[in-house]
């Protein structure tokens, strides 16, 4: 196939795709947050198009099961998924994160864990060999958008060659037991309802390796932010909430969010 051919068929994909999420979701987006969405599915294809067509296994599900908990001997499973790519007679394994690179960088020790535990599922229960384990970043750099949006042939080209969105990392295996234990704590917060929302300054600082705070990068993503109170706090303090007189719907009565945080069945998984 020539690249234009590949190019209609990913806006093909891209569209079917599009489709099926907003009829299962019931969400949608703008026709511009749509095509920046697509122009970042095509430049992570051109910039990895060797990489792609590499894999050997992709969207593998990777499943860790009867785990218990460091404590409270709470029965768990972790489940994750990873491509797999057979390259060089080495085999690599990669974990795609749809964040920028500076703030896996910044927060690599949170990140490489879950890489760590489907990088042992994959080497000692599957029995497969492993050589390297890396962390992909699907977000384009801001000076490539910049290059794209100037439609500039030559400066697309030149900023599509410097981004690396590939953050190795060596597997060690000697720290998965500390990982998996990590694991059973939260898992042991979740089941004693223990969902102690983080001090509102914490929502308002700006995260490690991005621009956005925590409260724009993390919360607007949260099902439940409009029952947290740190966020209800961080919203009277936001610029644009106030400018917008905003609050009086989305901030509701107190009595109304213990009834939401008290309701059963309302855990929500990544």
């Amino acid at each position: 196939m020539t690249d234009e051919q590949i190019e209609e068929k990913l806006r093909e994909f891209f569209d079917a795709n599009f489709e099926y999420l907003k009829e299962t979701s019931g969400h949608s987006i703008s026709s511009f947050q749509k095509e920046k969405a697509f122009q970042q599915v095509l430049y992570y294809y051109k910039k990895n198009k060797s990489l792609i067509q590499n894999i050997t296994e992709s969207e593998v599900k990777l499943s860790l099961p009867e785990l218990k908990t460091p404590n409270k001997n709470i029965s768990y499973t972790l489940e994750g998924v990873v491509d797999i790519v057979q390259e060089d007679e080495e085999t690599k394994l990669y974990d795609l994160k749809t964040i920028e690179r500076d703030r896996i960088e910044s927060e690599i020790d949170y990140f490489k864990n879950q890489l760590f535990v489907y990088s042992y599922i994959w080497k000692n229960l599957r029995k497969n060999s492993l050589d390297k384990t890396a962390l992909i970043s699907t977000v384009l750099p801001d000076r490539l958008l910049r290059s794209i949006k100037s439609g500039n042939p030559t400066l697309i080209e030149s900023e599509l060659k410097k981004w690396n969105p590939i953050v190795e990392v060596k597997y060690d295996e000697e720290q998965i037991e500390k990982i998996i234990n990590a694991f059973g704590e939260v898992v042991e917060k979740i089941e004693d309802r223990n969902f102690e929302s983080p001090d509102v300054n914490v929502l308002l600082n700006a995260q490690l390796g991005s621009k956005n705070n925590f409260g724009f990068a993390v919360c607007r993503n949260c099902d439940i932010r409009f029952s947290c109170p740190s966020y209800i706090k961080y919203l009277k303090l936001s610029k644009g909430v106030k400018k917008n007189n905003m609050m009086k719907f989305l901030a509701a009565p107190d009595e109304t969010q213990d009834d939401f945080l008290n309701a059963e069945n309302f855990l929500i998984f990544e």
